[in-house]
């Protein structure tokens, strides 16, 4: 097992590297996340909507364009440089290149929210008289989590076939809809303070992200064939 994890973080590493060495994409994709904060804290300075009301839906919205932008890059350069199938045979166990990308990829968006969430807190001005702080950071580690490992997953399905970039985000949604549904509701309730109310759904969220880490376990030696 230590050899596995080792294994892992050797590919973890790897990939952090190469995405701070050129980080044109991961920049792009914060440019991106930047800019839709802006563009709809604007339009909401337009309409009369309570801040607690607007912040969930418009948090998870951002942080799911953010994460198909950052998950399409997570088999996109072994493709390119046609090493993907040298770096199944070094893994040895295809599982390892699995959480090796879940991650990184999780890495990332954390570090991406770092910045996007703040900034979205600020422009939306919301109250934090009433909010549970520990609610909220743990109903947004754990869509994080969910997102990085179903969208590693479905990237991993989606890497070798023809139109990647199209069918990635298309089957991402629909399997993303009851994880994106219980970070919104537990946003908003820890943004009123009211926890009890929607435990049943952060107890779903830990059973998504318990699901999509487990079943690579077992899939994800027949999700790269080919």
């Amino acid at each position: 097992m230590g050899r596995f994890w080792r294994k892992v973080f050797v590919i973890y590493w790897k990939d952090l590297r190469e995405e701070f060495r050129s980080a044109d994409h991961l920049l792009a994709t914060l440019v991106f996340g930047t800019m839709l904060v802006f563009v709809i804290s604007f339009a909401l300075e337009l309409v009369e909507i309570g801040s607690a009301q607007v912040f969930p839906a418009v948090l998870w919205v951002s942080v799911f364009f953010m994460a198909v932008l950052a998950l399409q890059r997570s088999f996109a350069k072994e493709q390119e440089d046609g090493t993907l199938d040298a770096l199944l045979l070094a893994s040895g166990d295809r599982s390892v290149l699995f959480y090796a990308k879940f991650l990184s990829s999780l890495t990332m968006l954390l570090l991406l929210e770092a910045i996007v969430v703040p900034l979205l807190w600020i422009f939306i001005e919301v109250e934090t008289a009433k909010v549970t702080f520990w609610f909220f950071l743990a109903a947004l580690l754990l869509g994080s989590w969910g997102l990085a490992a179903a969208g590693t997953l479905l990237n991993g399905i989606t890497a070798q076939l023809p139109g990647a970039r199209l069918l990635f985000p298309i089957l991402t949604f629909p399997i993303l809809i009851p994880l994106l549904i219980g970070a919104i509701l537990c946003t908003q309730r820890a943004l009123a303070g009211e926890v009890a109310p929607v435990l049943g759904w952060l107890y779903l969220l830990m059973i998504f992200d318990l699901v999509f880490t487990v079943l690579p376990l077992v899939l994800f030696d027949y999700v790269l064939e080919g």
